[in-house]
């Protein structure tokens, strides 16, 4: 631990259909920076604007709501201008790190990590690679057959010239895939866009809502089974956790939404299935070239039958959010969880 005051900026909200998310973890991980001592600013990357005042004190809600995006606003891929002049200005002014509190479109696919590696600003989480690989879920998925980690059977469809809507929903149908099946955006989060599909009168209406939000959409099986995340802090993973939704898919309602979820953690499963869980999540991060933290997210059948979902490289930092939960019971505090990821950031890991 570096021990020192940071003056640290925090990026948050942005045009992601994940805006809301990103503007709760802002919001924790401010008061969090707060009560250890640093200094913090909040800036919005949808326009350069700062969210807090001198002190780091949030300023009104409706002073910041502009932009905000729904669900049916396509995955922006970069930032504006008027933010990335002013990320230059900052580090002219001496900030020492920037924690990214972004989730999904041109904070999480690799776009900002990027701009920051030409500044020449430390920052929280993964590189540009790492990022982007993780965030397009057909990639990720083609890394973990590669290295033996089992995923549900998937098959990626793209809207391009001469290709239509009706192409893709044709295509489904004579696929492989069966019902039960997920549809999903391809580089999307927080299962915005994501439908179960169980019924063959419902795949237009589920390949309409994902492609609401990309261009790039995939069809997979879907399992049922107990849903366990293992997070991993500088390569080293932390407790599972077990996440048991209300509603039968771990939707965005269930995530955000106090009551709609219980969560048990460390998760009551075989310590042969934690093992298993561990060593596919460490060995994806470390393959990927993840950074300082990142969340894989497994379903779980059985002992000896279990896909693993995606990669997280920026999880949620909200009082509701899994990552902190499993830094608590490894008796990491929120606070000390946060210097650490500092820290990590400016020795480059």
């Amino acid at each position: 631990m570096t021990g020192k005051t940071l003056n640290i900026l925090v990026l948050a909200g942005g045009e992601s259909t994940e805006r809301e998310v990103s503007l709760n973890s802002a919001r924790a991980v401010t008061n969090a920076f707060l009560k250890s001592g640093h200094h913090v600013r909040v800036i919005d990357t949808l326009n350069g604007d700062y969210l807090t005042d001198e002190s780091g004190k949030f300023l009104p809600a409706e002073s910041t709501a502009a932009g905000t995006s729904t669900a049916v606003d396509k995955i922006p891929q970069r930032m504006s201008l008027s933010s990335t002049r002013e990320l230059v200005r900052v580090r002219q002014n001496g900030v020492d790190v920037v924690f990214i509190a972004l989730h999904g479109g041109a904070g999480e696919n690799g776009g900002i990590q990027a701009l920051l590696d030409i500044i020449g600003i430390p920052y929280t989480g993964s590189p540009m690679a790492a990022s982007a690989m993780a965030m397009n879920k057909d990639i990720a998925k083609r890394v973990m057959l590669s290295l033996g980690i089992p995923t549900a059977r998937w098959k990626r469809y793209d809207i391009a010239a001469g290709r239509s809507f009706d192409d893709v929903v044709a295509d489904i149908r004579r696929s492989e895939i069966r019902l039960p099946f997920i549809v999903k955006p391809t580089d999307g989060g927080s299962t915005v866009g994501l439908s179960l599909v169980e019924t063959d009168e419902v795949i237009d209406e589920a390949v309409r809502a994902a492609f609401q939000v990309s261009d790039s959409i995939m069809a997979e099986d879907y399992l049922a089974g107990r849903e366990i995340t293992i997070s991993v802090l500088d390569g080293k993973a932390l407790p599972p956790v077990e996440i048991k939704p209300s509603h039968k898919l771990y939707d965005y309602a269930c995530k955000y939404t106090k009551g709609k979820s219980q969560y048990i953690c460390p998760a009551e499963i075989d310590d042969a299935i934690t093992k298993k869980l561990s060593d596919d999540a460490v060995r994806f991060y470390r393959t990927v070239g993840c950074r300082g933290y990142a969340r894989i997210d497994f379903v779980v059948a059985s002992l000896n039958k279990y896909i693993c979902l995606e990669l997280n490289t920026l999880p949620g930092m909200t009082e509701l959010s899994l990552f902190p939960m499993a830094a608590r019971a490894a008796g990491i505090e929120f606070g000390e969880l946060l210097d650490r990821l500092c820290d990590l950031a400016l020795e480059g890991r």
